[in-house]
């Protein structure tokens, strides 16, 4: 059995539903739409208070997708910000532990670039030659790595 692996799933359909409070402010009952009923023209809902109300219809919902942008990394594998290239790390990553542990985060379902940034990052916190305790940082600072400055 051949697996396989697609990068930049994007969903087929979507199953949205919208939380609408009765406009009665004695009442305050809460009516849950689909997103089918939300895009119907002229949809009404009856509230258990005898209210009707028309929501407001939904013309499309729009899914925008994040676009992560990997720092560049030099023949020696340093790590350069783009705005300042004389930042160095203070101590270097040796390149036979940054292969291993990329392999390792490879095998995880991450990408090379992916891999070596969150080595990267991981070591420049916690400056250790133990692949296992880098490995586990670095899978810990998974969402982290939006907000790092290199």
């Amino acid at each position: 059995m051949k697996k396989i692996r697609k990068k930049n799933l994007k969903p087929i359909d979507i199953d949205a539903h919208f939380k609408y409070v009765c406009p009665n402010v004695d009442c305050g009952n809460i009516h849950w739409l689909s997103l089918l009923e939300a895009k119907t023209n002229n949809f009404k809902i009856v509230c258990y208070c005898g209210t009707v109300s028309k929501p407001r219809t939904i013309k499309k919902i729009k899914i925008e997708y994040v676009e992560i942008e990997y720092p560049k990394i030099d023949i020696n594998n340093n790590i350069k910000n783009k705005e300042d290239s004389s930042q160095e790390s203070k101590q270097e990553l040796p390149l036979d532990l940054l292969q291993k542990c990329v392999k390792t985060l490879v095998t995880y379902g991450f990408t090379e670039p992916e891999s070596n940034t969150l080595i990267h990052y991981s070591f420049n916190q916690n400056p250790t030659q133990n692949i296992s305790d880098l490995i586990k940082l670095a899978l810990q600072n998974i969402g982290e790595l939006e907000n790092v400055k290199y």
